[in-house]
């Protein structure tokens, strides 16, 4: 074995220094704040039961999200300015599915004496409970309905949710200690406090249609739209015939005239008093729709209905545009003289929802008969009486209930431990978007879509219209995130030299020095590739987030000290990109087979791999190196052009020191499995030779 000693510069350890990671756009937009960026490269790499670890850490009820969240976080993802955003939704589903969500089991320890009710079981009740009870407190939730689960049980369609799912979360909390009351009705505030309850939670959700004002609507065949999923979802089949009209244009219409497909109706049609432009449902669920043959009829709206012959006469009115409304959308202005009739053997209402029966419990209620609250603590005009969700906000998605949920949790915390809420600010959110001469350098990589069932097929029943990724998608899609916020920065200014290399090496122009001469690296440009990093000869540069970078020591040194155990002889130490290593990986299969005791060091893209790191390596008794990268996978440019000039830079030190350039090889992942197994297992074989030569020119010396 060769013993010649190598001087290599040492790293300092990550826990002396700090994240200085930024919040990137899409945990910003998520009403939970999920650290996104996190359980994306995670699942990226293939560490999929991390990736799970990482979503339920942030979100009481995953499995629900997977199937019905809105993903503002991909409106958000700033992968949109360069071709199309980041899966998130289905990748996240991936996760939950594969990495067997569903067998989890919950527990929860009683720390505390108070006992909190809540009122409704709908997401941000069952949410409330989840984490009041994580934080040690007794919880009951109060259900006027036989089955719990609100709006998520009897508003959403089970081709969005299935049934399912609602059923395992509920047995999650009932395992963690949450008391559910179905069939039990609040009529009294104050009954529940002689129970001794600290504190009550009120989010009875938006249950009640809003109507629409005109003649006829009380016409037999006319049915709101909450009332008619609710039956639906209860077991029962309204009869609808075989034409029917959706008034409104937001998720509960979409569903509504969906459901009506599946119900047998063939002829559906949805009228919208706006454009598709201005339509509040989720585009996808739009989009699915219109696959599904149903028709929209933009700009138009109901002004009567009449009953005649079996039928309902529906006399609708053409629709302008006008100025913008208070929420920043056009006014929709009837047009004189644009009345036209139509004939439906059913109508279904959905233009709205608003809390039921709220004044009943004695609380201050404002406009839509939501409930007002103090928006600080969340609290009502009664002494312990909470509230939120659609019952405080008016009807908003799923995800922003389970937000709210989780606020209203801590603020009853605070109230039952006699502290005033302070909302102190977390991390700091990144600001501006990538410029257009970065975005011209960032590789252009087609978005996966997941698949789903055709639009033929899925009308027939409600089975879930949205499939899951399997393995190479999912990793495949994970691999576009930009890792936004954890880019490069110049922590040591004082050791810049401004030599200027980190604007030279930058493959996206991102440096740039200013008037007096400082260089300076924009967080919002970075795309966290590390080469400047490892150019730097000073050492000024690190990563925001350490970990994402200085882990190569920690990976190399355990590597070392495996194989200082092993009787596999010679010892080659492979630095090998992550992203590549598992499930259909290009390197999955490289070190399978191999002759001799392989260690695989994993980096997360070859880029970051400094001449240092190799050095270290050959210093600590490796006989050998390759480098292999996740080639064609790799979401950047000319990664393979700068390990190779790097290895150069080490082939020559190896050359000075006596230690032949053999010794260090680089693998063209371009090429099939097979085929760099076999380059993988010749490798060994010379670094074999080599090893022998060395042992028996010790045994000469001797």
């Amino acid at each position: 074995m060769h013993t010649t000693r190598i001087e290599t510069k040492h790293y300092p350890k990550e826990s002396k220094l700090t994240d200085h990671s930024l919040m990137p756009p899409c945990q910003a937009a998520c009403p939970l704040h999920m650290d996104i960026r996190e359980y994306v490269d995670l699942v990226a790499q293939g560490k999929i039961m991390e990736a799970l670890q990482v979503i339920r850490s942030t979100n009481p009820f995953p499995s629900i999200c997977a199937y019905v969240c809105t993903h503002a976080c991909e409106d958000a993802c700033r992968r949109c300015q360069v071709d199309s955003a980041v899966s998130i939704k289905a990748i996240k589903r991936f996760a939950l599915e594969f990495g067997g969500d569903r067998m989890i089991q919950a527990e929860a320890k009683t720390t505390h004496a108070e006992k909190v009710a809540i009122v409704g079981s709908g997401p941000a009740g069952l949410a409330c409970a989840y984490y009041l009870r994580n934080m040690g407190y007794e919880v009951t939730v109060f259900e006027a309905h036989s089955e719990i689960g609100g709006m998520l049980r009897v508003g959403i369609p089970q081709y969005r949710l299935p049934r399912e799912v609602l059923d395992i979360e509920e047995q999650r909390l009932i395992q963690m200690g949450v008391e559910i009351r179905t069939n039990t009705r609040v009529v009294s505030l104050d009954l529940l406090f002689e129970m001794g309850y600290k504190a009550v939670f009120i989010t009875i959700g938006a249950h009640q249609s809003l109507r629409m004002g005109i003649e006829g609507e009380e016409s037999a065949g006319v049915i709101d739209g909450a009332t008619f999923l609710r039956e639906v979802n209860l077991g029962l089949k309204p009869s609808l015939g075989n034409k029917v009209a959706v008034v409104g244009g937001g998720n509960v219409a979409i569903d509504a005239a969906r459901t009506a497909l599946r119900l047998g109706s063939s002829d559906v049609t949805i009228l919208y008093r706006r454009t598709r432009t201005e339509m509040p449902a989720a585009e996808t669920e739009i989009s699915q729709a219109l696959e599904e043959d149903i028709r929209i009829e933009f700009l138009s709206a109901p002004v009567k209905v009449q009953r005649e012959s079996n039928q309902l006469k529906v006399t609708c009115i053409k629709m302008e545009l006008g100025e913008s409304d208070e929420k920043g959308r056009r006014r929709p202005v009837p047009i004189e003289g644009s009345e036209y009739y139509a004939t439906f053997d059913s109508v279904i209402t959905a233009i709205g929802q608003t809390p039921q029966n709220a004044a009943e419990f004695g609380v201050r209620t404002g406009r839509g008969s939501t409930i007002q609250v103090d928006p600080q603590t969340l609290i009502t005009n009664k002494v312990g009486v909470f509230a939120g969700g659609d019952a405080v906000t008016g009807p908003a998605t799923v995800v922003e209930a389970l937000a709210a949920g989780k606020r209203a949790a801590k603020r009853i915390d605070d109230y039952a431990q006699h502290r005033y809420p302070l909302d102190k600010d977390g991390v700091a959110a990144m600001d501006g978007e990538l410029s257009s001469h970065t975005v011209e350098k960032i590789r252009k990589i087609e978005r996966l879509e997941p698949p789903v069932t055709s639009s033929k097929k899925r009308a027939k029943d409600f089975k879930p219209v949205e499939q899951v990724y399997n393995w190479q998608s999912a990793t495949n899609e994970a691999r576009r995130c930009l890792r936004c916020g954890m880019g490069a920065e110049i922590l040591f200014q004082d050791k810049c030299a401004s030599c200027l290399t980190c604007l030279r090496v930058c493959p996206y122009d991102v440096p740039y020095v200013d008037e007096s001469g400082t260089i300076h690296i924009p967080s919002e440009q970075c795309q966290a590739c590390g080469i400047c990093i490892a150019e730097c000869p000073a050492k000024a540069i690190v990563m925001r987030k350490p970990s994402s970078y200085l882990h190569i020591n920690d990976e190399l040194e355990h590597a070392i000290r495996s194989f200082s155990k092993s009787e596999f002889k010679p010892s080659i130490i492979g630095f090998c990109c992550q992203y590549g290593l598992f499930g259909t990986g290009t390197l999955a299969n490289l070190w399978r087979g191999a002759k001799a005791g392989i260690w695989i060091v994993p980096v997360l893209c070859v880029a970051k791999i400094e001449p240092g790191h190799i050095l270290r390596a050959f210093e600590l008794g490796a006989e050998g190196v390759f480098i292999a990268g996740c080639g064609e996978q790799c979401a950047r440019e000319n990664t393979n052009m700068w390990i190779g000039q790097r290895s150069a830079k080490v082939r020559k030190a190896l050359d000075e020191i006596g230690l032949e350039q053999e010794r260090l090889t680089i693998f063209n992942t371009g090429e099939q499995n097979g085929e760099l197994t076999n380059k993988l297992d010749e490798f060994t074989e010379t670094i074999s030779r080599l090893f022998l030569a060395s042992v028996l020119m010790q045994e000469v010396k001797r």
